[in-house]
């Protein structure tokens, strides 16, 4: 996910506004502030709504020295970029450095 093509940063700029977005609702719901009677009434309505699963690109593998789960094999968050060498990602929580094993094949190529 390399940010070089003009379209795909335009895409990014976009993806991060409705990010920042989503971070001010959510503070605003903690805090009982959000959502207005406005919001709600002026909202998109949503007929039949049933729960599904969105696919979204993550990683799966040995992480080492995570600040949560320590050493064991894990799925990431989604991936929202990666470096175009294969080095490294940025899921919704944090860094990860690519080590890949002998075994494995490298991801490179497949994000972009």
């Amino acid at each position: 996910m390399s940010f070089d093509d003009p379209l795909r940063r335009e895409n990014a700029m976009k993806k991060i506004e409705l990010l920042r977005k989503l971070t001010e609702d959510l503070v605003g719901i903690m805090d009982g502030s959000r959502p207005t009677a406005s919001e709600l009434s002026n909202a998109v309505s949503l007929v039949g709504a049933q729960v599904c699963e969105l696919a979204v690109p993550c990683l799966a593998g040995l992480a080492q020295g995570h600040p949560e789960l320590g050493t064991k094999l894990i799925t990431t968050s989604q991936i929202f970029s990666a470096d175009p060498e294969g080095r490294w990602v940025r899921t919704l929580s944090r860094f990860y450095r690519i080590e890949p094993s002998g075994e494995q094949q490298t991801f490179r190529g497949r994000l972009q």
